[in-house]
């Protein structure tokens, strides 16, 4: 037989007080009513011997707070960012605000089932994780919610935290000349990054790698593909053997990705090179990615502290009621994995 919920009364009764001095206490007003810490701690005790556990709709609809954020997805794969130790620090921060997460994908494909999600949602505050491809008609439904908004993984001025691409290809790129390297290549083997609309760091990496290159004199290599080669291992393999056995090779290569290590360490062996020592390789991977076993140096994205500034710049927001905050950059994590050395 299913137990009744225990009510506000019946603790009353059990701790010998009134029901309002229950009400207060356990809805956080116990100080602002100068009831003594003895009797808070009493009625505390008495609730959790009973089992009382809050109805956090009805507080919600009392009171206006949720007492929850909403981390909004894309319905379709690829379109959203979310390692593991990006998900895990949202969830840890939103739970040390005694807040809950609500994992929200929004469809694509049914328009009039925006607005009614965006309604019922139920939520203090919305992070939004979407990676590319952003369809105007959510972007305007976002732009319309009454929710306090925080962007992850998305340059903009303003409510975004975002990796910094640009400055951590261009010091990935700086490392490699400083151990003697003048002839790297870049390359990115994602045909649909070749679209004006792709992700922010696409452009931004080949940039921060040209800047370094063109600082030092050094020619600028980019043999990234004009066609799709990301749906076949061996066509990668074909594209990295191609470059490797030119007479004026690159030394090293600075890689968008690293989908791209295991290709391009098959294409070395079949060419007879030796990494480090005749191939220096530095590629830019999620931080997650230390777990499943990551083979080279990397540049890797700041998932952990991304999720942590996420939340905080939302508490922020949701506290202050400030429309824009400014947008924090994060740099990435150099991680040593032995893929580089000096070349004379």
């Amino acid at each position: 037989m299913l137990a009744l919920p225990i009510t506000l009364k019946q603790i009353a009764i059990s701790a010998g007080v009134d029901i309002s001095v229950v009400s207060r206490i356990l809805n956080g007003k116990a100080d602002q009513y100068r009831i003594s810490r003895k009797c808070q701690e009493k009625v505390k005790k008495v609730a959790l011997e009973l089992g009382y556990v809050p109805n956090a709709y009805a507080v919600g609809i009392k009171t206006g707070e949720f007492h929850c954020v909403a981390l909004l997805q894309s319905g379709m794969a690829g379109k959203s960012y979310l390692p593991e130790k990006l998900v895990s620090e949202i969830h840890r921060n939103v739970e040390k605000g005694d807040k809950h997460l609500l994992l929200a994908h929004l469809p694509e494909n049914n328009s009039e089932d925006i607005p009614k999600i965006f309604r019922s949602l139920m939520a203090d505050g919305l992070i939004v994780n979407y990676y590319q491809d952003l369809p105007p008609l959510i972007k305007r439904a976002i732009d319309r919610t009454s929710m306090p908004t925080v962007w992850m993984n998305y340059n903009m001025q303003y409510n975004s935290v975002y990796p910094d691409s640009y400055s951590a290809a261009k010091k990935a790129t700086e490392y490699l000349i400083s151990l003697g390297h003048k002839r790297i290549s870049y390359c990115n083997v994602y045909f649909n990054d070749l679209r004006p609309n792709a992700h922010y760091s696409v452009a931004e990496r080949r940039l921060g790698y040209a800047e370094a290159m063109t600082k030092e004199g050094l020619e600028v290599s980019d043999i990234t593909p004009n066609f799709r080669v990301d749906d076949d291992m061996e066509k990668q393999v074909q594209l990295f053997c191609g470059v490797l056995s030119k007479p004026d090779r690159p030394t090293a290569l600075l890689l968008y990705w690293s989908y791209s290590i295991p290709p391009l360490q098959m294409a070395s062996y079949r060419l007879g090179l030796h990494i480090p020592k005749d191939l220096s390789i530095i590629t830019f991977a999620c931080e997650s990615h230390q777990r499943i076993g990551l083979t080279a140096t990397a540049m890797l994205e700041p998932e952990t502290e991304m999720g942590a500034q996420a939340v905080a710049m939302l508490e922020h927001k949701m506290k202050t009621r400030e429309k824009n905050t400014p947008s924090v950059k994060l740099d990435y994590l150099f991680l040593d994995m032995g893929t580089c050395a000096k070349h004379s």
